[in-house]
């Protein structure tokens, strides 16, 4: 591993060959973020610095915070922290309105193209941003936008579809590369991936604590859009996983969807329902069930990190002491890399829905 700073025109003008600690923190849901301890001399280095560069990694960290400290013993310490680069997206809006209306990961890639990329005043545009490989993710959107944040917007339509989006940076090109994903079905029911189980039976899990709670989750949502009284137009999102499943319901106001587009057109009532369709799915993702299991890893056994399972990746997980079995996706992939050795601590699900944590420490290596 080689950490180089850049500076805020992806120059280099410095590398870390040494540090302390450096937490590198991948995430599927929401942009990732790093920590890194390192000697006093690299202070005035990731001061002038704005990004964190590493050689073995698809992510670019952004330092928004440097700190000094010097203890009573005389020790002294430089340490910068910040989030990966999909988080520059976070300062923008999206406005004027947007209306996506076809495929998800089209959609999503215009989003950024619009208001970050190409955006109609030049002061908006992130440099060095393009648009990178297509996926071929075939999910249909419908859907209207005002105002919101650019990021959130990006993560709470993939949070309800199950798809996330990284920006990638390439060191000889010297370009973000903005790209919609998912991670790949390795549960053990499908056939197309290599499986990634995590078991008592398979001697690759430890420690397990597990624990439930269903008492935020919600799986029907009425969504009540443009106007008013009984004339109010209102659309019913059921995201029940068996009919027989009992129902419990929240109400959106989506008052904010206009029934016209930026031009003063009307929108079709079936397009506009299908807007308040997603404005409930999005909605009803932030009450899910929480669903924890903690569990440590044996990183001598069968399953290997970025090769077996990686963030994204659709895992199973099945303890059969206490009878239970899940199908979760990796959401969060945390590598702390400190005197040598490094540790990964995984987290299938999301803090909303489910919390698998699994630690797997593998041999000591040099962090160079």
């Amino acid at each position: 591993m080689r950490l180089t700073v850049l500076d805020k025109n992806f120059d280099a003008i410095g590398v870390i060959p040494l540090f302390r600690t450096l937490i590198w923190t991948r995430r599927y849901e929401k942009p990732g973020e790093f920590g890194l301890y390192a000697s006093n001399e690299y202070f005035e280095l990731l001061n002038r610095g704005r990004y964190l560069y590493r050689n073995d990694a698809d992510e670019l960290g952004v330092i928004d915070w440097v700190n000094y400290v010097q203890d009573t013993n005389g020790s002294r310490e430089a340490y910068a922290k910040g989030n990966f680069a999909e988080y520059l997206l976070y300062d923008k809006v999206i406005y004027p309105t947007a209306i996506l209306d076809g495929n998800v990961e089209t959609g999503m890639r215009e989003l950024v193209n619009l208001y970050a990329i190409n955006p109609d005043a030049a002061e908006r545009k992130i440099k060095h941003l393009r648009l990178g490989e297509l996926s071929g993710i075939d999910e249909t959107i419908k859907i209207q936008i005002t105002g919101a944040n650019l990021s959130e917007k990006l993560y709470d339509i993939g949070n309800s579809m199950e798809l996330s989006h990284r920006v990638r940076y390439d060191f000889l090109t010297n370009d973000l590369a903005f790209e919609v994903w998912r991670g790949k079905d390795r549960r053990d029911s499908q056939t197309e991936n290599s499986w990634a189980v995590f078991s008592n039976a398979f001697y690759n899990i430890r420690n397990v604590v597990y624990n439930r709670c269903g008492a935020s989750y919600k799986n029907y949502a009425y969504v009540a859009g443009a106007g008013e009284g009984a004339a109010r137009i209102v659309v019913e999102v059921d995201m029940r996983t068996v009919p027989d499943e009992e129902r419990k319901e929240i109400f959106v106001d989506a008052r904010d969807l206009q029934q016209q587009d930026s031009n003063g057109n009307p929108i079709p009532l079936d397009v506009y329902k299908a807007q308040l369709v997603q404005r409930g799915r999005e909605k009803l993702a932030e009450y899910r069930i929480v669903e924890t299991v903690e569990s440590g890893i044996d990183p001598f056994a069968n399953l290997v990190y970025k090769k077996d399972f990686d963030l994204g990746d659709y895992c199973t997980y099945i303890n059969t002491e206490i009878n239970v079995e899940t199908d979760k996706r990796i959401t969060e992939v945390m590598e702390t890399y400190e005197g040598g050795a490094t540790e990964i601590a995984v987290t299938f699900g999301t803090n909303e829905v489910s919390t698998i944590r699994q630690l797997i420490k593998s041999p000591a290596n040099k962090c160079q």
